[in-house]
Parts: structure tokens; sequence; C-alpha cells
């Protein structure tokens, strides 16, 4: 089989490629070896999302009283959302399987692909051996999740990110491994439906890429909501027996056990790159991922890698933002090839609130220009009118800045729509908009994002009225 484009993975960057490069005209044949639609699709941002959304739900009925309403005790089937979810992920997966993706152009091989030389894969099927050649190979193959080497874990029947969504009911009780945005999300999730939720993480705070403010908001509000967590506490061994959960933790020298029905495992993910035989086709890369270079094309310059595959951060908004920057390249003459936009990648916990954030952290700001070269500001959402309207005041909005120019180095939001309140301000960044330009932005009211107009008028109370301050005589 001979073809223009072959891309390898079918989830969020792969599908970009294949679909565009066949509307484009080019003969294109799309590998996938498990499901198509990727980690997105089948076991990450739509389940997680779905069953956050009934969770969610779930919760507010029980804050009825809260809102001056007169609710009695709520009952519900909680395994109803795990069903809810698997609906959901059907419904998206309809539109990337073979069938659909046959009707767009694009062909479609089920097996596993590997590099007999630079430009021709083997694929096996569960049939036979398919041998590709192809002018132009895009990577797209995605990551896995990480499992630590913990005594008696591989042999435990643990869950992940992938196994999770196939459960039929929701756990009596669940010991989560990890805090960061996988192990969050489904740690409040899963206790919102009536779950008995323990976390264990190594390290001393919750989500410990964020802000440290962040941790303080999250772990205050999980405490509340009666999620137990384990924090700066080392899992060193785990067992199963009569279908339950052992596991030995190491508390700041003080040896406990943890027992659940279920241990979900989300300490982090992995490149997928073992069945690929990357030498046979000279592509260099590490246990980290694949490198390349600003056009995303790797050691061997027809060879493309875009996604979780050359490393993290792993997000599919990302995957997608360099999937669309290959197809220009791929599809367009060389001179109006397009370079992957190198700015700061946003990201969203669908925690709730949730926790969004882009470029640098204040500490990482600090050490590169140095304390007194740098400016943050922090505006409470009790500050925040809408917020205060809908019973919201946890959460905060702080951007990192230059201190005079006050531009936007980086920022954090805790806030019940922090996702969609974030682009305002990475747009402003991208753009080169300082903070204090957005003081004359005019915003709905009440909204949460009147709050960074809020939070921009600090940089005038902070650091500009200062100056005209007389000295007393």
């Amino acid at each position: 089989m001979e073809v223009n484009i072959a891309i390898i993975g079918a989830g969020a960057a792969g599908l970009v490629v294949a679909i565009g490069a066949a509307k484009g005209g080019k003969k294109v044949l799309l590998i996938e070896k498990g499901q198509y639609g990727g980690d997105c699709t089948n076991f990450g941002c739509i389940p997680s999302k779905t069953l956050i959304a009934s969770a969610k739900v779930a919760h507010s009925l029980r804050l009825g009283k809260k809102f001056g309403l007169g609710f009695e005790e709520v009952s519900f089937d909680a395994s109803k959302a795990l069903d809810r979810v698997r609906a959901t992920i059907a419904g998206v997966r309809s539109h990337e399987e073979p069938e659909a993706l046959e009707k767009m152009g694009v062909a479609t091989l089920t097996g596993v692909a590997s590099f007999i030389d630079p430009h021709t894969l083997s694929v096996k099927t569960e049939e036979k051996e398919v041998h590709v050649k192809a002018k132009k190979i895009v990577l797209a193959c995605g990551s896995h999740p990480y499992i630590p080497p913990i005594d008696g874990l591989k042999e435990a029947p643990y869950l992940t990110n992938e196994t999770i969504f196939d459960l039929q009911e929701i756990p009596g009780s669940l010991a989560i491994l990890g805090a960061g945005p996988i192990g969050c999300e489904l740690a409040q999730a899963m206790s919102r439906l009536g779950s008995m939720v323990t976390i264990i993480h190594s390290l001393r705070g919750l989500l410990p890429n964020e802000e440290p403010e962040v941790q303080e908001v999250m772990e205050a509000h999980f405490k509340k909501e009666g999620i137990v967590m384990h924090l700066g506490c080392a899992a060193n061994q785990v067992s199963y027996e009569n279908g339950r959960f052992s596991i030995c933790i190491d508390d700041k020298g003080e040896h406990k056990t943890i027992e659940a029905d279920h241990l979900l495992v989300a300490t982090g993910r992995r490149v997928s790159i073992a069945d690929l035989n990357l030498e046979n086709a000279k592509v260099s890369y590490s246990e980290k991922g694949i490198p390349i270079d600003r056009y995303g094309r790797t050691s061997t310059p027809h060879i493309f890698a875009i996604g979780d595959v050359v490393g993290p951060p792993f997000f599919t908004h990302l995957a997608e933002n360099q999937a669309r920057s290959v197809l220009t390249t791929l599809l367009l003459p060389s001179l109006l090839k397009r370079k992957i936009d190198p700015q700061p990648t946003p990201r969203c916990t669908f925690t709730d609130p949730e926790v969004a954030s882009f470029g640098l952290l204040e500490k990482e700001a600090a050490k590169k220009w140095s304390q007194t070269k740098v400016a943050t500001y922090t505006l409470s959402l009790s500050e925040v009118d809408r917020a205060i309207t809908m019973g919201r005041t946890e959460g905060f909005i702080k951007v990192v800045t230059k201190k005079w120019s006050s531009k936007i180095l980086g920022a954090t939001i805790v806030a019940p729509r922090a996702g969609e309140m974030l682009p305002e301000l990475s747009l402003a960044a991208l753009h080169h908009i300082p903070l204090r330009k957005l003081t004359r932005l005019i915003h709905p009211y009440p909204t949460y994002n009147g709050g960074i107009r809020k939070c921009a008028d600090l940089w005038l109370t902070k650091t500009i009225l200062p100056l005209f301050k007389r000295k007393p005589s």
C-alpha cells in the first residue's frame, strides 16, 4: 500500500491531521492499534467531564437549603451516572470510528505499526501484516498511565483512568494514588456520587504544579467535602485480599494502612513509543518523548511528531494546536509552512472550583527576573459580586507581571468557571497587552470575568498610586 501521508494514532492530534489532509486532497492512511478517538474520547476529557457534570448536579441538590430551597434528603442511583458516561463516549466516538472516517476520505487500518525503514511501516492487524509506504509520516501515538514500582501493585487489580469508567457501580470506597489533575477530578466526582475517597500523594500538596495558594484553597475545599487526604506520604506496599485493597503508607515516619474497595492509580503518564522501532527510521527519542523542531519535524525531516508522544505537558488542546500547524506544513508549499506556536499553554483542572493557569508561576518569574522586578496581583472571589450571588466565594484571580510595565507573565484562576475566564488573560499576554490596559475593559455586570478588571485595578492601587502619596511632613 502506498499513500501520501500515514498517521499513527487516531487520537485528537491524529484525527485533525488525517481529516484535514484528506479534505486537502491527499491520500491518507490512519493507523490505530486501540480505540479510535484516543485517550480524550475514551478515557480522558469526555468521560471524566461527563462524570463531573453528574456529580456536580448531585452536589448542588444537596445544597438546596443553602439557597433557600427546602429540599428533603436527596436520593439518586449513582450507577446511572456511569451509564451516562458510557453513552456519551459512544456518541462522541461514533464520529471518529472507521466508518465515519472513510466517508471523509480517510482510509483506516487497525493494528500495531512499526518502522521497517524511514518510509515503510509494518502494520500487524488481527488477520495479517500490511506494509505501508508513505512520503510523509506523522507520529501521534499518545501516552499511557505510569504505574509506579510499589511492592505488590502490579499484581493487584488496580484501576487507571483507562479502566475506571468500566465500573458498573460507584465504589463504596476508593483510594487514589496521586493528586494531580486526574486524581483530583475523579476524587471529587466519586466523593460527590457517594464514594468514601482517600487521596495518597507523596508530595505535600494537591496539584503541586500550581501556585501554593491553589493548594490551600483546594485542600480546604476537599476537606469540607469529606475527602480524606494523606499528603507528603509515600505508598510503599499494596495488597489485595477478599475484594479489598490495603495500601501501606509512610506518614512522616509513622506506618499506616489505608483500606478501600478500589484503588485508582493516577501518578502521571508516559509516552507510547515502545512498538514503533524508531531506530529503523533514524528518529531520535528518549523516555521523555520524541524531540521535534518548530515545525513538528523529528530528526528525520519527513517524519513528524505531535501530541503526547512529543512529551509533557499532556493536553488535548496542545495536541490539536500542534496538529493544525503540522497540517498546514503538509498541505501548503514550503514557503507557507507554519511554525508550532510557542505561546504558553493554558491548562485547566476541572474540579469544583476549577483551577486554570498559564505561563509562569510567581516563584518561576522571581527566579527569572528577581523578586524586585516582578509584581503579583491577587483578588479574592469574595470581592466579585457574581461569586457572592452564586454563593461561590472560595477562590481567587492571581496575575504575575513585570512590575512597572505590567506585562503579563502568567496567571492563575480558581473559580467555578476558571477555564472560561482564563483566555481573556492568555489572549492579552499573547498580544502583549499589559495588565494595566485591562482596567479599561468593560465587562457585563455581574460576571466572573468582571473580577479580572478588578484584579487589573490592583496595578493602579498597589503600584502606581503609592508613587503619588505625599509623605507626612
